[in-house]
């Protein structure tokens, strides 16, 4: 069974972004039983998913940005819907098309990313220094595994320490491995799932070319 859309062109929209398995969905109400929003604020997934089958999505409200992406609900939905894809596509459909509200935090987050390749904002020259005085070597065709700690691990005061002590314990096992340094970008793994799909492609393309 396939919901049509009366109103086509904001269920267009969501389609073309990304937001096909929505088609799908019969409105059995288990992601919202199974979403952990749910413990802490009313969060109805069901709702969400029949709204953007009506064409009816509001872009401008907060719940396009609540989701964690977790895939709790996909798990359990009888009908395999890719409800992460479906979410992603309304936050597509916001960053593409100008149609909704990036909240704040994640638009300087996306800035930062587009501008420095990182989240955080820090020079991309100092992407490597978590691993000064290790005798890490860059990553050159022939070396045997690629490190990617990422962002978070490169920069953070404290959790560089679990790159610094992954990097030991590899070399340790002399493991033939090395890094990116001041040439690594962020993943994008985050700032796809936020709607930004023209972001994450520019940095895989930049990660594959380092």
């Amino acid at each position: 069974m396939e919901v049509l859309s009366p109103y086509k062109e904001a269920t267009e929209v969501m389609i073309e972004a990304g937001g096909e398995p929505l088609r799908l969905c019969y409105q059995c109400g288990i992601c919202t039983g199974t979403c952990p929003w749910n413990l802490v604020r009313g969060f109805i997934v069901r709702r969400i998913i029949h709204e953007a089958q009506l064409g009816a999505t509001d872009f401008g409200s907060e719940e396009v940005w609540l989701c964690a992406t977790c895939r709790a609900c996909v798990q359990r939905c009888p009908r395999g819907v890719e409800i992460i894809d479906v979410m992603r596509a309304m936050r597509r459909a916001v960053v593409s098309l100008g149609i909704g509200i990036v909240p704040d935090a994640l638009r300087i987050s996306a800035k930062n990313i587009a501008g420095a390749g990182n989240p955080l904002g820090e020079a991309p020259e100092k992407r490597g220094d978590w691993a000064k005085d290790l005798g890490v070597k860059k990553f050159s065709p022939g070396t045997e595994i690629l490190y990617f700690p990422c962002c978070v691990p490169a920069y953070d005061p404290d959790v560089k320490k679990v790159s610094q002590a992954t990097a030991t314990i590899l070399s340790k096992l002399g493991v033939d491995f090395g890094i990116l340094g001041s040439e690594e970008r962020c993943c994008g793994e985050a700032i796809r799932k936020a709607g930004y799909e023209d972001t994450f492609h520019s940095l895989a393309q930049s990660n594959i070319n380092a």
